[in-house]
């Protein structure tokens, strides 16, 4: 078959374009058609975006399932990671390595002429392979309705308070799981799409692990950035209060409650840096910034690796930042132990982290938040509150329902 590679070219300059290869398949066929061919072949895959950026990204890992492994971040061949929440001495990461790796601003002949490519990723798009799977629109008996999971998580919010009034810890970040189900006519490759189009700022990503299933997401916080300069950087991302479009930021009035959750979250950053001796860091914010329908405060530090003779502290400061304040609370270990115990479910990869690393001399790491799990039968959604003392169980409630927000609108 012969590609019109300039037609092809041309159609990729634009992502949000459809792009049509000759057989006359969309883009949103393309790459549902990569997404069904993975899961039939058992090839873990991922699609992300970065924040800003106007290309789009596809990885193959040709080995197959992967197992848990300890995360090696000596490893300098380009990949993705992809931790959950609870991971011991990072024992349970994951990491795909690039087989093959497109970008959408190649012409479609780069992904389809790739020798490495499996030929059952090179089959004819047509509508009869390109079906979207049949979303299952029930839920299971036991699924808790919204007048059902209020109470449950404001009572876990009091028990918070309760701890926090007993001086167990400062703060504690809380979350729980809405299960709900397919939309109808839900197709999952367009919801991609609409994460990518509705939030440009955010890290949009979906991935598919064989044995281990399918999330999706778009979130608003880096965990760790190092340029090919080699600057680090990371930011305090906390406070939370919906967006009011027409007002500008500066003038967004905050809470003492939000303003003391974000100031802990920056002090323990700089608490990190204090640990290694790290003097040598710029430091800049609070600043009010938009995530989707949401608004935080944001402080961003930003490290010289070269200047500070510190080739790595990317993987010192990823072991004494994960999991993060924002995500876990302050102290770390006592507000972790209550999370376990008191939480009653898996948080999975929510609050965990994930992101491509040592591609093209730059890793990128993001905390996984406002994201869903893709189950057979149902979606997931997940969202948390960090509770301080000057927090409300009511309002935390709603905090939440609102980050949950993020993905139902894209579900729409």
């Amino acid at each position: 078959m012969e590609f019109d590679t300039c037609m092809l070219q041309n159609l990729l300059q634009n992502p949000a374009r459809l792009a049509t290869k000759p057989e006359g398949a969309t883009q949103s066929g393309w790459l549902w058609h990569i997404w069904q061919t993975s899961q039939a072949q058992d090839v873990p895959l991922v699609f992300w975006r970065l924040p800003l950026a106007q290309e789009w990204h596809v990885l193959l890992d040709l080995r197959g399932p992967r197992m848990p492994q300890t995360l090696d971040w000596d490893d300098t061949r380009p990949g993705f990671l992809i931790s959950p929440f609870l991971n011991p001495a990072f024992q349970k990461s994951y990491r795909l390595q690039a087989d093959v790796h497109y970008t959408s601003s190649q012409p479609w002949a780069a992904w389809w002429e790739n020798p490495a490519l499996p030929p059952a990723f090179k089959k004819t798009l047509s509508p009869a392979n390109l079906a979207e799977q049949k979303w299952a629109h029930s839920l299971a008996p036991n699924f808790l309705t919204a007048t059902q999971a209020q109470p449950i998580y404001q009572q876990l919010v009091q028990k918070g308070l309760d701890a926090i009034a007993e001086g167990q810890f400062q703060k504690v970040v809380l979350s729980r799981r809405k299960d709900l189900p397919y939309p109808d006519g839900f197709q999952a490759v367009h919801t991609f799409e609409n994460l990518m189009q509705r939030y440009p700022a955010a890290f949009c990503y979906w991935f598919y692990l064989p044995g281990v299933g399918s999330w999706m997401g778009a979130t608003p916080e880096t965990l760790l950035h190092i340029n090919p300069e080699q600057i680090f950087s990371t930011v305090a991302l906390a406070g939370t209060q919906p967006y009011q479009p027409g007002l500008p930021l500066k003038e967004v009035a905050w809470r003492q409650k939000e303003i003391e959750e974000q100031a802990l979250v920056s002090r323990y950053i700089i608490n990190c840096f204090k640990k290694i001796r790290l003097r040598e860091f710029e430091e800049e914010g609070p600043k009010t910034v938009v995530a989707g329908n949401l608004m935080h405060l944001k402080t961003s530090f930003r490290v010289d690796m070269r200047a500070a003779n510190f080739a790595e502290l990317g993987r010192v400061m990823l072991e004494l930042l994960h999991p993060t304040s924002a995500v876990c609370g302050m102290p770390k270990m006592p507000a972790l132990d209550f999370i376990l115990r008191e939480e009653g479910y898996d948080r999975a990869f929510y609050s965990g982290f994930l992101g491509p690393v040592h591609i093209q001399d730059e890793s990128h790491l993001f905390v996984n938040l406002r994201c869903m799990q893709l189950h057979p039968a149902h979606l997931s959604l997940y969202a948390g509150a960090g509770i301080t003392e000057d927090s409300q169980p009511e309002k935390e409630w709603q905090e939440t329902e609102i980050k949950c927000r993020t993905m139902l609108d894209a579900l729409a």
